[in-house]
């Protein structure tokens, strides 16, 4: 029969007949070989190999970050040339109509002792006062944003109304449309950041950010705020219950930045 067969079918009859004689070979004495010593000799043999794809795949996901970081830096420094360009014509404009330049802040660090609220901080206490240059009525923020002002002033310490007190209040605009409004918080139904006094005539979108809008003696111009989380309209209200996510984690403060105020700051409304 095995003459009468094609040479390829008798290759696959030898093959099936080896695989089934090591089948065999491997259930009457599969319990006797040693598996712990055959993976020790398997991961020595491979452990060379594991390395080669580990270090590969490594160095193509290193060449990819790399990639990623150089369009990031590119496009940064695109960002960078294009707003050093405005600040020189609105340097410009502004020397044109005599009104005065924008100063950076000056920025005064400063840590947090304690916050004081529930269930949301309304306060909170610096280890840093009048000794220290503070006064009532400077800004206090963090790198991500506006965090509150300054309220009360002892030697080494002070204290800061944070954005969450009801009682406190800023002057906002809505960056790149210039819609004004005032940042409350309000307790009920829940607690929540509303900027309120915006009219439904005015434009809003969710996403964009609030930044203050220098309106008040209290606050400098340009500080983010938050940005636009909600967007409703009250029944029976003339303006739009606009609700931000704040831009500072008011809830997790650890350190913050006082920005001095302009004379007179404290008494400013």
């Amino acid at each position: 029969m095995a003459g009468v067969l094609p040479p390829a079918e008798r290759r696959s009859s030898a093959l099936v007949a080896l695989y089934v004689a090591l089948s065999l070979l491997l259930l009457a004495v599969g319990d006797r070989i040693p598996q712990a010593s055959l993976r020790a000799i398997g991961a020595t043999l491979f452990a060379p190999l594991d390395h080669v794809v580990l270090a590969l795949d490594r160095l193509a996901a290193g060449w990819r970050e790399n990639q990623q970081l150089h369009e990031r830096v590119t496009q940064l420094e695109l960002e960078n040339a294009r707003l050093k360009a405005l600040a020189s014509e609105n340097d410009a404009l502004r020397a044109r109509l005599e009104l005065p330049g924008y100063r950076n802040p000056t920025l005064r660090p400063a840590e947090v002792l304690a916050l004081t609220g529930e269930p949301y901080p309304a306060s909170a206490t610096l280890g840093a006062g009048s000794r220290q240059g503070v006064r009532v009525g400077d800004a206090v923020v963090t790198s991500d944003g506006l965090v509150g002002r300054i309220g009360e002033v002892a030697a080494g310490s002070a204290r800061v109304v944070l954005l969450t007190d009801p009682n406190a209040s800023v002057a906002c605009e809505v960056e790149s449309t210039g819609v004004l409004g005032l940042l409350r918080f309000v307790a009920t139904p829940r607690p929540r950041l509303l900027l309120t006094s915006v009219p439904f005539a005015d434009t809003i979108r969710v996403g964009q950010r609030v930044l203050t809008s220098g309106l008040s003696r209290r606050y400098p111009r340009g500080i983010p705020v938050g940005r636009v989380a909600r967007i409703g309209a009250p029944d029976g209200s003339l303006t739009q219950e606009i609700e931000l996510a704040s831009a500072a984690r008011l809830s997790r403060l650890r350190f913050v930045f006082i920005i001095p105020g302009p004379p007179g700051a404290d008494a400013a409304p």
